[in-house]
């Protein structure tokens, strides 16, 4: 739009133009250039507006769902490290168990509650409806034709404890409430009549039935097992006697004696007798006896979870059951030469301590087969086959299933 203004004489004339833009083709007057402007530039800015909105919320959907799959990538990948942790802490505890001896005691107290604080901190991130572990120890099993008997790991009271007694208490209620033998509890403090404690009294407390016993010079693990009627390999299998492979004691040392019992003061020699049972191969359990003739000499408990089979060096070990050859071991430590077999239905069986290996790795046996002899390689104190079945990762007690 243009003001003009035109003189004549003595008046004056102004004069307003609009500028139309002329449309050519069709002949018409448009509209006004700077309408035309305007509302092109108000809706090119609308457009941007709207774009700009939508280009927003798409990049924000996107990073929403980033997030979440993020998210979801990071707690798959701890709870991965949970189960890895969890998996390293039972092979740690498996090796020690097959492989027991030289550097027992700062590998279970380092590396298993190592582990196992590890494993405990980063799965407290996470809720878990798992039940809590049971531990719950039955230190000897029974040797009946049960249904099959898993074998607890949890681990017990390692020291002699000192215990105050309290009013009303008798030495029963005490071994009830430790679970250990009236007996145990009188030899160790040397006790006779068991009425003659009373409140206040300070007594030691074994830590399993057995004898607590002090090495003396000159004394070896023959003659204190000899003393108390135990079992040389149950001993050095105690692992809170921390007993190397050397089988070497010192004077001063004190020593559990499971099972051990404290002969009482005679004037003849004392000859205990022997109870345990003989066992004979037969057919008529899932494993059959894999040493004709031989006698148990320890039983399953919760730091042995096996039987121990003597006999003398060099008799045939069969096959307990039909099942291939996993693997073969030829070692002067722990289990020493040593037989695996997969027996099926998810049993693996241990023939330890041998003196020879008369199969080969894939090999299939037959129940009853001739695998191996009795010795005594690695960590032993005398002829005998250690047998041990693992089901699962579990150990379970072989007089269940014979």
């Amino acid at each position: 739009m243009t003001n003009t203004s035109q003189t004549e004489g003595d008046s004056t004339y102004y004069s307003t133009y609009t500028t139309y833009e002329y449309d050519f083709i069709n002949g018409d007057i448009a509209k006004p250039a700077v309408s035309v402007n305007f509302f092109s530039r108000l809706v090119n800015f609308s457009l941007s507006i709207r774009n700009l909105l939508f280009s927003t919320l798409v990049v924000s959907c996107q990073a929403i769902v980033f997030l979440f799959c993020y998210l979801g990538y990071i707690r798959k990948k701890l709870v991965d490290s949970v189960y890895l942790l969890e998996g390293g802490k039972d092979t740690l505890v498996s090796v020690l168990m097959w492989r027991r001896g030289l550097l027992f005691r700062p590998t279970v107290h380092g590396g298993v509650i190592g582990i196992a604080s590890i494993a405990l901190i980063v799965s407290s991130l996470f809720s878990s409806k798992v039940a809590p572990k049971d531990f719950t120890r039955d230190l000897v099993l029974a040797a009946t034709n049960t249904p099959e008997t898993i074998i607890p790991s949890g681990r017990p009271r390692s020291e002699v404890l000192s215990y105050k007694v309290v009013s009303g208490e008798t030495l029963s209620g005490i071994a009830k409430k430790f679970d250990v033998s009236v007996a145990s509890i009188k030899w160790a403090n040397d006790i006779s009549d068991e009425n003659s404690i009373k409140p206040g009294d300070t007594i030691s407390v074994p830590p399993v039935t057995g004898v607590v016993y002090k090495v003396k010079s000159g004394d070896t693990l023959a003659s204190i097992a000899k003393e108390y009627s135990a079992d040389q390999q149950t001993i050095v299998d105690y692992p809170f006697n921390y007993i190397d492979d050397t089988l070497s004691i010192k004077a001063g040392q004190t020593l559990i004696v499971p099972g051990g019992v404290k002969p009482a003061p005679v004037t003849y020699p004392y000859a205990p007798a022997t109870n345990n049972p003989i066992y004979y191969a037969s057919g008529g359990g899932f494993f059959s006896w894999p040493v004709p003739g031989g006698g148990i000499s320890q039983y399953p408990s919760w730091w042995h979870p096996a039987v121990d089979i003597a006999a003398p060096y060099g008799t045939g070990v069969y096959a307990a059951r039909e099942g291939k050859v996993a693997s073969l071991s030829y070692q002067g430590y722990g289990f020493g030469n040593y037989i695996l077999i997969d027996h099926g239905e998810g049993y693996t069986v241990a023939y330890a301590h041998l003196s020879a290996i008369k199969v080969s790795v894939g090999q299939s046996v037959s129940r009853g087969q001739l695998i191996g002899a009795v010795g005594c390689s690695g960590r032993c104190t005398g002829p005998h086959l250690h047998f041990e079945v693992r089901r699962g990762g579990n150990a379970i007690n072989p007089l269940s299933l014979f």
